[in-house]
């Protein structure tokens, strides 16, 4: 595997697309100060996953986009590509050519890409582990690597000759292993701790589990039997519903035929006395026809003998002319004896006929009363025949409710029996209820005071635990705000100290005396004058502005170590620094007391600062005669007073100088190294602070921890027992509310019942009471037919005696109008005699002739009425035969009448039976309508207790139900059964299904706990083989490694000694590495005392014989031979040649010898200001180049 191109784009100052090719052998690139050659370095780092902005050189991560010129924009992003030919499979990737992608925006997105495909860090790392390319791998050496591994303790060491040896993979996996590891033992020691509570619960649960397996059990049979029993119930309600409702159908067909017949028999009654009625007015308008012929033939008679008087008074008239004419010639005086006569008997007669008038009009009065109360007989026979029928109807109602009375009071007997038969069952079960609701009660009782103490000690313990949580929820909050502070204040102290330890804002000639002074090649520095004084945070701006480029002067013992100092930055032309002699540097302080008087003075610089007494000369030179003033007001006055004779300084930096000037303005407080060393106490301070503070609440979590935890195990065990006594509490709830259900409906029944029997038995007394009177009814029924019948006989011998009296009253009246007719006759005779009298009388001279003319006329009279006697005879002679023939139709209407009204009669008595038939089937359908509505309603309600009580069907429990073979037996089982479960008490039916899942969780903790301690011990193992692997290959990579080192460096050398030695070979794993050295001619017992270019080739050594043993597929060099001489240069590149054939060298360097030895040459240019360009040289060239 080897390195073939470096991709860059946007990466610092590379802005444009740039291609590094890389051949096998050595590639160089080169270029001078700030082309960018060293941004290379940076990209590969970072592709490879360098996160430390400061390793890239930079701040921050946007400092690796290109930040554009005064010509070119910025750009959005950064991406750099490292492509490998994997021909031979180094890399653990199926492919032939792996390329390596970082890409990261302005934004802040940043991703990895293996391939193009994305990919994290870990992935990359992981890729190139044991290769010795990657972050922690030597695959890319600068000069900071070379100082690292000189410099750094032994223990820092071992990462570099762990990677060589290939065992950073095996010591991953063995962290990896040893986490697995602590995390198996964390798993075991839950799992122990749950597996003991769990078996703690396991023991009783199996035993309620096997009470509640045992309960459901006899429970489910219970349910089978009880459902077998009430669908065989149900079955026989259906037989007898259907038995009922036969019975109802066979009984109601027979009601409606004798209904129906009764109908018929009631129209042909109601037909019978209609025509009885037609036949009865027909016999009395037959009689009535009677009645009038004869009231005719009266009047008729009447007639004729009134046409006979009158004829008999017109003959005696005409015998009276007949003797007036003989007696024409009589006297005057009888005629007037006769005129008086006549005139009396006028006045009888008068008298006579009004009598017989009042007579006759009282007859006629009497007969028409007669007529009217003939009328009224008929009409009363008439109605009283009706009024009998109505009775008869009437009764056969009244014997038809008697009867249904009666039955339904044998009936009811029966009903009252049954119910009282039935009320005593039901006491006896509402007696057995009320026991069992009270003792559940009870026990519910008890469960609920267990309950509330139960509740009441969860809440307390739910108080305590929610106040130590909150308590704990603060601590932890507190613990990781007090973690994260002291990681910011480590961090900024790490920072700080890095700071230090570069000493990052000094000089580098500064930079290069202290270096030399820690590796011991120059003695007598004491430090810069920074390092020297300390200073509180409050005056350090004023101290620094005082000082300014005076703290970083370096203070030496004597002149002898400033010569020193100068000539070894001289020599390594490492530039200037001022060196502060103790020994010659003396200084005075401002002696003006009375300075202390002026507002706004603070003191002398010297007197701010603390320091060691030997320095005492120096701090005096450098501080004491500075004035240090609170601000530049104060400052202004106290230097015009003493005529800007010395320099002031105000505690924010402003600058009065001595001869009048000002110096001013802004200042960062962070950037002064007095600052940043007094940053560095406080920050030290704060972190003691913080450390204490992060135990102490470490320490307080701990206990809150074991606090909660300790009141959440008791909370979970009153929550198990809070659970039972609820379940149990749920159990009783259910029971007494089956048991309240059976009581109340027990008692609802009993309420019902004895309504039922308070109904029944008031219905008793109506019906009795009903029975009375119906009986008193029928009894008056029967009487008043009784009596009408014997009324209706006397008004028929009535009607008959009217009839008579009527027919003899009509004779008397027609003899009473004839002889009234005789009076009136006879009175008109008179009248007539008197005034022929009176004519006579009045002229005697009255003409014989004249009274014939009367006799005459008389005569003609006589015949006129005899020819009206000859009519009303006539008349009279049809009469008789239409009197006949009435009497003989209204006898056959009478006849008729008698019949209809027998036949009703008759009908009647058919009625009465079928009535009372009708009673008898009435009763029957009512009682089997009561029986099946019974029936139906002990249906209805066992099929609404199958669904109450199971949630089933009447279907649905057909389908489960078993035949009963003795009911009886099955009642005993049942009872038997619901006594066994009464026995087992309080059943927790939770306990089956908590009990199995609680085994199955022991079980599979069980099998956890197995399959823990198993991977225990094979990480136990695994941990054990990869610390040997690690040992055996440590230790043969370190003695490979140690002897070429050996041999490296004696050849480089040109002589003398070298060894690598294990600090503790007993543990080679986590022991330091010395590097003792001895070049030819020297005595070195530390390797401080080393030059620069000696400690340079010494790291170059160590590196190339890791090479040797383990080499890396490319190695990238960046300018680690800058401290070495050319002859060492060349050594150094010639010495590269001998590990190219399993290594790829990439070197950016300054130096001839270097390039010299170069296969590939670049250059890097920077033609347009703040862009790098890439020109690849030929290798010609550089042939030419050495040949020169």
């Amino acid at each position: 595997m080897y390195l073939k191109r470096l991709e860059l784009q946007g990466f610092k100052s590379f802005a444009d697309k740039t291609v590094l090719e890389f051949m096998p052998g050595i590639t160089t690139v080169i270029g001078p100060n700030g082309s960018g050659k060293s941004n290379i370095s940076d990209a590969i780092r970072w592709i490879l996953g360098e996160q430390s902005m400061k390793s890239l050189r930079g701040n921050k991560t946007q400092d690796i986009i290109f930040a554009g010129t005064q010509n070119r924009k910025s750009l959005g992003f950064a991406e750099a590509s490292l492509v490998f030919d994997n021909t031979d499979g180094t890399l653990p990737i199926e492919f032939s050519e792996v390329t390596i992608t970082r890409k990261i925006y302005r934004s802040g997105e940043t991703g990895y890409y293996i391939n193009k495909a994305p990919c994290r860090l870990k992935d990359v790392i992981e890729l190139f582990m044991d290769t010795g390319i990657g972050r922690d791998g030597y695959s890319i050496i600068g000069q900071g690597k070379v100082d690292e591994i000189l410099s750094n303790k032994s223990e820092d060491r071992r990462h570099i000759f762990e990677e060589a040896a290939g065992i950073s993979k095996f010591r991953s996996k063995k962290k990896e292993a040893e986490k697995k590891l602590v995390a198996a033992e964390d798993n075991l020691s839950r799992i122990n701790d749950i597996m003991g509570e769990i078996e703690g619960r396991i023991g009783p649960l199996k035993a309620q589990a096997e009470k509640a397996e045992k309960f459901r059990v006899l429970d489910e049979e219970k349910r089978k039997l009880e459902v077998s029993v009430w669908v065989h119930k149900l079955n026989e309600y259906m037989s007898q519903i259907a038995g009922y409702e036969e019975k109802l159908s066979a009984v109601k067909k027979e009601y409606e035929v004798i209904t129906q017949e009764l109908e018929s028999i009631e129209d042909d009654i109601n037909d019978s006395f209609a025509k009885s009625a037609e036949k009865s007015e027909l016999a009395d308008s037959y009689k009535n026809q009677i009645h009038q012929v004869e009231l005719e033939n009266s009047q008729a008679l009447s007639k004729i003998a009134v046409y006979e008087n009158d004829i008999s008074h017109l003959e005696d008239n005409i015998l009276k002319l007949k003797e007036q004419i003989s007696e024409s010639n009589s006297s005057k005086y009888y005629l007037e004896a006769e005129l008086k006569t006549r005139r009396q008997e006028l006045e009888e007669l008068d008298e006579k006929k009004a009598k017989q008038q009042e007579a006759v009009e009282c007859k006629e009065k009497e007969l028409s009363e007669l007529i009217d109360k003939t009328a009224l007989s008929d009409k009363s026979v008439s109605e009283a025949g009706s009024f009998i029928n109505e009775l008869y109807m009437k009764k056969s109602e009244v014997s038809f409710r008697l009867e249904n009375a009666k039955n339904n009071l044998s009936d009811i007997d029966e009903q009252i029996e049954n119910s009282l038969e039935r009320k005593k069952q039901l006491e006896e079960h509402s007696k057995l209820s009320s026991k069992e609701l009270k003792e559940l009660r009870e026990s519910k009782g008890k469960a609920d005071e267990n309950k509330q103490e139960l509740t009441n000690r969860m809440s307390g313990l739910a108080k305590l635990l929610e106040t130590r949580n909150t308590k704990l929820s603060e601590c932890r909050k507190n613990l990781t705000d007090t973690e994260i502070q002291l990681r910011d204040v480590e961090n900024r102290i790490k920072t700080i100290a890095d700071l230090e330890n570069s000493m990052e804002g000094f000089q580098f000639s500064v930079k290069h005396i202290m270096k030399a002074s820690q590796q011991g090649r120059i003695s007598g520095i004491c430090g810069t004058v920074s390092q020297l004084i300390s200073v509180e945070t409050k005056y350090s701006v004023a101290i620094e502005t005082a000082l300014g480029g005076a703290l970083q002067n370096i203070v030496v013992n004597n002149e002898d170590s400033a010569k020193r100092g100068i000539r070894l930055l001289k020599e390594n032309r490492a530039g200037r620094a001022t060196f502060l002699p103790v020994t010659s540097v003396r200084g005075n302080r401002l002696n003006m007391p009375q300075l202390e008087n002026e507002d706004g003075f603070v003191a002398l610089g010297c007197e701010l600062v603390k320091y060691d007494s030997q320095f005492e000369g120096v701090i005096n030179s450098l501080l004491g005669r500075i004035c240090i003033a609170e601000d530049i007001d104060s400052a202004t006055l106290i230097a015009k007073k003493y005529g800007y004779k010395f320099r002031i300084v105000t505690l924010d930096g402003q600058v009065i100088n001595a001869g009048g000037s000002f110096t001013g303005g802004s200042i960062s407080k962070q950037t002064g190294l007095l600052t940043r060393k007094n940053e560095a106490e406080a920050l030290a301070k704060k972190k003691t602070a913080l450390e204490n503070s992060f135990t102490e609440l470490k320490q307080q979590v701990e206990k809150l921890n074991q606090e909660v935890s300790k009141y959440t195990a008791d909370t979970e065990g009153l929550r198990e027992k809070l659970s039972q006594v609820n379940s149990d509490i749920l159990r009783f709830e259910m029971e007494i509310k089956r048991v309240s259900e059976y009581y109340s409906d027990y008692e609802n029944k009993l309420d019902e019942i004895e309504t039922f029997i308070e109904t029944v038995k008031n219905k008793y007394k109506i019906v009795s009471g009903d029975i009375d009177k119906a009986q008193t009814e029928l009894s008056e029924i029967e009487a008043e037919i009784s009596d009408n019948e014997a009324k209706f006989a006397d008004s028929q011998n009535e009607q008959a005696e009217l009839k008579n009296k009527r027919e003899q009253l009509s004779e008397e009246l027609s003899q009473m109008k004839i002889m009234a007719a005789e009076l009136s006759k006879d009175l008109d005779a008179c009248k007539l005699s008197i005034s022929q009298l009176e004519e006579t009388i009045g002229d005697s001279d009255t003409d014989s002739g004249k009274l014939n003319d009367n006799i005459s006329e008389c005569e003609k009279k006589i015949a006129e009425k005899k020819e009206l006697i000859f009519q009303t005879k006539q008349e009279l002679s049809g009469a008789d035969e239409k009197i006949a023939a009435a009497q003989k139709m209204a006898e056959q209407a009478q006849r008729e009448h008698i019949e209809l009204d027998n036949a009703a009669n008759k009908l009647r008595t058919k009625q009465k039976h079928k009535m009372d038939e009708k009673e008898t089937l009435s009763g029957q359908l009512t009682r089997a309508e009561e029986q099946k509505k019974s029936v139906t309603a002990g249906f209805d309600k066992l099929v609404a207790q199958l669904w109450d009580d199971y949630e089933l069907t009447r279907s649905d429990a057909a389908e489960i139900a078993e035949d009963i073979v003795d009911i009886a037996v099955a009642n005993r089982r049942l009872n038997e059964l619901r006594g066994k479960i009464r026995n087992l008490g309080s059943v927790n039916l939770g306990a089956i299904e908590e009990y199995a899942e609680v085994s199955q969780r022991h079980e599979f903790l069980t099998g956890q706990l197995n399959d823990v301690n198993t991977s225990k011990t094979e990480l136990e193992k695994l941990i054990e083989d990869l610390t040997e692997n690690m040992k055996n290959m440590f230790t043969d990579s370190f003695e490979r490694i140690n002897a070429n080192f050996k041999k490296i460096f004696t050849e480089l050398f040109g002589g003398g000694q070298c060894e690598l030695i294990l600090t503790d070979p007993n543990n080679v794993l986590e022991c330091g590495i010395e590097i003792n050295v001895q070049p030819p001619g020297k005595v070195i017992t530390n390797l401080m005392s080393l030059s620069g270019g000696e400690q340079a080739l010494v790291a170059i050594a160590i590196y190339f014989a890791i090479l040797k043993i383990s080499p890396s597929p490319f190695c990238l060099l960046d300018e680690i031979e800058a401290a070495l001489d050319d002859v060492n240069v060349s050594k150094y590149a010639q010495y590269l040649h001998h590990l190219t054939d399993k290594t790829q060298f990439i070197t950016i360097t300054h130096r001839r010898g270097t390039m010299e030895e170069a296969d590939v040459l670049y250059g890097v240019t920077m033609q347009e200001k703040g862009v790098s360009k890439l020109l690849k040289m030929d290798v010609s060239e550089t042939r030419q180049m050495k040949l020169e």
